[in-house]
């Protein structure tokens, strides 16, 4: 059997601190699905649980036909929000955040061992999948190489546009320009981590690339 491998989420996309910095993020492959509204939506919720279940799937298939195992490495969302819901100084509406959260996987994981993932998962038997209509929507994406402002987060995910604006001071000195949508990568989990440690590294991509 080949022996396990890292393959985690890139260092580049981890490895921050409190003080803003530039990075360029390599290429990757992601498994990824994407919807919109709040995340404590019920929408939010059952996609992320399709996410990570054939996420695992593939893991565990891998490592069952004697392929390359992975590690499963950190949580990584993007998050928009509509043109027109956009008011200066104000947080949008929750109904009109637009999202796709990601998990690295290795580089030769391939469309078809994708599809057959999906397939067993939602037709095992009184496994977590079964029947569950978001499974379909994941879908194996590459991310290209792209360059972007970015911060260590610590505190509740409220009060990260103030961290967002130490970025852009960053960039306003550099005569760099962001785009209107931004990345959170997921160092805590929040259902074991009180409000004020959260670390979330957050990644606001520059314009013109």
């Amino acid at each position: 059997m080949a022996g396990s491998h890292g393959f985690p989420t890139p260092a580049e996309l981890t490895d921050a601190r409190r003080t803003a910095d530039l990075v360029e993020v390599p290429p990757r492959l992601v498994l990824a699905i994407s919807g919109a509204g709040a995340p404590d939506q019920p929408e939010f919720i059952s996609s992320l649980g399709a996410l990570y279940g054939i996420t695992y799937g593939l893991k565990f298939g891998r490592k069952k036909a004697g392929g390359t195992d992975f590690k499963v490495g950190a949580l990584v969302g993007i998050w928009r929000i509509e043109a027109s819901a956009h008011a200066e100084g104000r947080t949008p509406p929750r109904e009109s955040w637009r999202w796709t959260m990601q998990l690295d996987v290795p580089p030769d994981v391939a469309p078809d061992e994708i599809r057959n993932t999906v397939s067993a998962a939602v037709a095992k038997k009184g496994g977590k999948l079964q029947g569950n209509p978001y499974a379909s929507k994941v879908l194996l994406v590459p991310e290209p190489a792209r360059q972007y402002g970015r911060i260590l987060h610590i505190g509740p995910y409220s009060e990260e546009p103030a961290s967002f604006r130490t970025i852009e001071a960053l960039l306003t000195s550099s005569r760099l320009r962001r785009e209107p949508w931004h990345v959170e990568v997921y160092l805590s989990d929040p259902g074991r981590t009180a409000p004020d440690k959260l670390k979330t590294v957050l990644l606001a991509p520059i314009a013109g690339q």
